[in-house]
């Protein structure tokens, strides 16, 4: 993983070494999403994938989006999963299997792309990973094919505000100072459904943005599953006390919960936004075109 300020791999490992903690919350989104159509099926939706041979997953987990791949890519396609978690890869590989196709599990972190030959993918895929590694979208674009092309899911900027105006707002309550901006909304910046577009100009000729509006509602007599998804997340969420004010932790989570908990006893149910957005981009630029579009040449 790219060293950065925000997020160390150990708390990535945190939030996603359990997986069945990792799937509770992606049954919980499911569970309470307005939007009930899968992301994974508009980010592929309408997209001939048919000469796709070789296929790489950064930050593939255990093999929730790979199993979307089944049917949709060449006869023999191999794909190549990549993630930061051993325990991801018994279920990312038994995925595989399901889907007919060869492939592998890296145990790494996104920087190992940099050892990957230019131009041998036909396909990358991040699903709400790339704001974790934002700096290799260069990379990306230089180990895909010429007519290859990147797929990423992300979040908006905006996602889980409703949970995170709350983390500077508790910190005052127990007396500590908040940062300008909690390290939770800087990774959404990072890479986000506003600002990808930016991000990915430079390195590919055409960036396609699919809008996902979504938001989750928490009915009052429920709002323990709201409680429990952000306890799972609670070492991105909380990344702040974490790095600062450790000891505190529990006192800050207590507040959290009773201030959604007296929400939603107010309002009869309890709203999270959770906005996403898919990019689709093709036509990798490489070396002097990038930097021709970055605009670093004229």
């Amino acid at each position: 993983m790219i060293k950065q300020n925000l997020f160390s791999d150990d708390d990535i490992r945190k939030t996603y070494e359990v997986v069945p903690d990792h799937k509770f919350t992606r049954d919980v989104i499911t569970n309470y999403s307005t939007n009930q159509n899968d992301i994974r099926d508009v980010a592929l939706g309408g997209l001939d994938l048919k000469n796709c041979i070789k296929v790489l997953e950064l930050g593939c987990g255990y093999g929730h989006f790979t199993e979307k791949l089944a049917g949709r890519l060449a006869d023999g396609a191999h794909i190549t999963g990549m993630d930061l978690l051993e325990g991801n890869r018994a279920g990312f590989m038994a995925v595989l299997e399901k889907t007919g196709y060869q492939g592998d599990f890296i145990k790494s972190g996104a920087e190992l792309i940099r050892d990957f030959e230019a131009q041998s993918f036909d396909l990358v895929i991040a699903s709400y990973s790339l704001y974790f590694f934002p700096g290799l979208i260069g990379e990306i674009a230089r180990v895909l094919k010429p007519e290859g092309m990147f797929i990423a899911i992300t979040h908006s900027m905006f996602s889980l505000k409703e949970i995170t105006r709350l983390i500077p707002h508790s910190l005052k309550a127990i007396g500590l100072s908040p940062p300008k901006v909690i390290s939770i909304n800087q990774l959404f910046l990072s890479f986000s459904q506003e600002r990808g577009r930016s991000k990915l100009a430079p390195y590919f000729r055409s960036v396609e943005l699919i809008r996902y509006p979504n938001a989750m509602i928490f009915p009052f007599e429920r709002i323990i599953d709201c409680i429990n998804y952000i306890s799972k997340k609670r070492f991105l969420l909380f990344k702040d006390v974490t790095r600062q004010y450790p000891e505190k932790m529990d006192d800050i989570q207590l507040q959290i919960f009773q201030r959604v908990n007296s929400l939603a006893r107010e309002k009869g149910s309890f709203t999270v936004t959770k906005d996403d957005a898919v990019f689709r981009c093709r036509t990798p630029l490489a070396g002097k075109a990038a930097l021709l579009a970055a605009g670093v040449f004229t």
